[in-house]
């Protein structure tokens, strides 16, 4: 340590003396230095009255903007108001179209659970054999009346002035569902085909029918036609006749026709039926007892003709065409006695209907009515038109429709599909049909108003 303490002043002299010598050389330095500094200090000057008026014309711009942004912003104050305003009437609004949609939702999902149940209710009477059909077919009709009902009430009272437009169209959706119970329920009941013996019993709209079961083409033209083969004619009568009245049914068969007829003239009325069939005889006097109809139709086991005898009928394939006449085909035959109609009905009878159906024999039944239509001068008469059974009789179409011609008849033909009756066409034209049903009248056809004319 003692060697180095002397040499530290010595080192101090050497850099004052190191300084002095420099310091000649430094000022050039040093005073650029200082008007570097100058200038810097007189720039920042001058930036800062720059950044001043800057300053000054932003705020004045600012100023001159400010205005009309708060004009601007004055007038845009109320829109939210007014934006929250049209917003809660839309709202309101929504939530009135959203309860109409729901009223008429729940309306459609009755109807459509109506038409739900009304489907099964239909599709159980394919299976119901018994009695409760009838009671069956009410309610469905009852239930889907009085939903209807309710429904309307409740949409009247929800729509007010709507009431009307919302009536009419339950009022047509009231109809719908009316045709669909009547055009399918009525035809299902009567479909069903019940085992009774020897025959089935099977429904009409005017009560139940026993048909023989071994006649397969019967059955199954019954089932097909829901027990309506000529509705046509049926719909004729019906029209023709009233309360009261008294009818002959010459060929009565199974009774497709007899119950219609008993149906129309009412406890007051009678039905004179004749048929010569042993077998279909015994089913219709069976199927009157069991309809109660055995009071109104007087049942006569025979067939017309001109005079009292008789005769070998001939058994068609199918019951509906068994004749007197010579029939190809036929399964056998069997003696049946004959009378004339003068014989079976009592003198000074009021007979307003005379329904002929005896496969071509209708000349001779005509000529065993001679009395009748003399007392009767306002009867009508439906009567069969066939060619081919006129054929097999040895009579032409003309003769046969001189036959009611030549007694003042006018004859008209029975459109089966509707019911509907038109002037009858030529009998050349008609010669050229399998069959007809023709009305036959000796009355202007306006005397009977409910008949529908095509």
């Amino acid at each position: 340590m003692s060697d180095n303490q002397p040499s530290r002043p010595i080192h101090r002299r050497a850099g004052r003396v190191a300084l002095r010598g420099l310091r000649p050389f430094a000022l050039p330095f040093l005073n650029r230095f200082q008007l570097r500094v100058r200038q810097a200090v007189e720039d920042a000057d001058l930036e800062a009255r720059i950044n001043g008026g800057v300053a000054a014309t932003v705020t004045a711009a600012v100023h001159a903007l400010t205005r009309p942004l708060q004009a601007l912003s004055d007038r845009l104050d109320p829109l939210p108001s007014r934006l929250d305003d049209l917003a809660g009437r839309v709202e309101r609004v929504e939530e009135h179209l959203r309860a109409e949609t729901a009223m008429f939702e729940r309306a459609v999902d009755r109807l459509g659970l109506r038409m739900q149940a009304l489907q099964l209710g239909i599709d159980a009477l394919r299976l119901e054999q018994g009695p409760r059909q009838d009671a069956i077919a009410g309610a469905i009709t009852g239930a889907v009346t009085g939903a209807l009902a309710s429904t309307e009430e409740r949409l009247t009272a929800q729509t007010g002035g709507r009431a009307d437009a919302l009536l009419e169209q339950l009022q047509s959706r009231t109809d719908l569902l009316y045709g669909l119970v009547r055009d399918r329920t009525e035809p299902l009941l009567s479909r069903v085909a019940i085992p009774a013996g020897d025959a089935l019993l099977m429904r009409l709209p005017e009560g139940f029918l026993l048909i023989p079961a071994e006649d397969a083409p019967l059955v199954a033209a019954m089932h097909e036609s829901g027990g309506r083969l000529e509705p046509g004619t049926v719909a004729v009568m019906q029209a023709v006749l009233r309360e009261g009245d008294t009818v002959l049914d010459v060929g009565a068969n199974v009774g497709l026709t007899v119950l219609p007829a008993a149906r129309c003239v009412g406890p007051g009325g009678r039905v004179i039926a004749v048929e010569p069939t042993a077998r279909l005889a015994e089913l219709l006097r069976r199927s009157l007892v069991t309809n109660g109809l055995d009071g109104i139709v007087t049942l006569h086991r025979c067939a017309a003709g001109a005079a009292r005898g008789t005769a070998e009928l001939n058994i068609g394939v199918t019951s509906g065409h068994s004749s007197l006449l010579a029939l190809p085909g036929s399964e056998g035959s069997e003696t049946v006695e004959v009378r004339p109609m003068d014989e079976l009905v009592p003198p000074g009878t009021r007979v307003h209907l005379a329904k002929i159906d005896v496969e071509g024999f209708e000349p001779e039944v005509w000529r065993g009515m001679g009395r009748i239509l003399s007392e009767n001068p306002g009867m009508a008469a439906l009567a069969e038109f066939g060619p081919e059974h006129l054929r097999r009789a040895g009579v032409s179409p003309a003769e046969w429709m001189a036959m009611f011609t030549g007694a003042g008849f006018t004859a008209y033909e029975v459109d089966e599909a509707t019911g509907a009756v038109q002037p009858a066409r030529p009998v050349s034209a008609l010669a050229a049909v399998t069959t007809a049903n023709l009305l036959m009248l000796r009355q202007p056809v306006e005397a009977y108003p409910a008949l529908r004319l095509a």
